[in-house]
């Protein structure tokens, strides 16, 4: 399993559904994404976020397998609604273990 992790800080006004349309394949729906992808808001400033792309392939192949998840032109686009990128990178998942739920219930 990779991830791709972007911590970014979108322009004033962008929603979700702008940032998407900067990076998502054109002809492509999010029920038939290739890849899990969540997009968090920080709680201090809205505007802050982290996109986690979930995806299976080789750490080794990592620009052959982006191709078939964003745009050809996908930096230059999603540029236009981005003020600040902090990190950008990708993880090779190397253990998991948990459950989403209260602690203790």
């Amino acid at each position: 399993m990779l991830r791709a992790i972007y911590v970014r800080t979108l322009k004033d006004g962008v929603s979700d559904d702008d940032y998407i349309a900067a990076w998502m394949p054109e002809g492509v729906a999010r029920e038939d994404y290739p890849a899990k992808v969540t997009i968090s808001h920080s709680t201090v400033n809205e505007r802050e976020t982290v996109t986690v792309f979930e995806f299976e392939g080789e750490p080794g192949n990592v620009l052959d397998e982006l191709a078939d998840l964003v745009r050809p032109d996908w930096r230059d686009r999603v540029a236009e609604v981005v003020d600040d990128t902090a990190v950008e990178t990708i993880f090779t998942e190397s253990s998991s273990y948990g459950s989403i739920g209260r602690p203790g219930s």
